[in-house]
């Protein structure tokens, strides 16, 4: 995960005079969760989006950067979902649907990560 982005951000909200749970209770995020984020952590699509906006940062060129770790753990998350899938109700048509589904997003998230 790229820690100048996240630098950038904590930076940002102190230059504003604001505590961290200030920005979280404005942008609705868990206070843990934006910590983990300024901390470069763990990737937050609302948080970046709102340190972006409120604070006038430029996240254009290292967006794929922030969350590129983040690839892996959802490939892993939609493997052990098809097999949750598989084992409670694999043949009806819904269920059918949606592991075609994660089979793309599953494929879509392995060419990003592989570049």
């Amino acid at each position: 995960m790229n820690k100048s982005i996240h630098q950038a951000c904590k930076q940002a909200r102190k230059d504003h005079h604001l505590l961290l749970n200030d920005l979280a209770y404005i942008l609705n995020i868990d206070q843990g969760n934006l910590s983990s984020f300024e901390a470069g952590r763990s990737p937050h699509s609302k948080a970046l989006a709102g340190y972006q906006i409120l604070f006038n940062l430029s996240i254009q060129t290292t967006i794929g950067q922030v969350f590129q770790s983040g690839h892996k753990p959802w490939i892993d998350r939609c493997f052990r979902l098809v097999e949750k899938i598989d084992e409670y109700a694999p043949n009806t048509p819904k269920n059918r649907k949606r592991i075609e589904g994660l089979d793309t997003v599953i494929t879509n998230l392995m060419e990003l990560q592989n570049g």
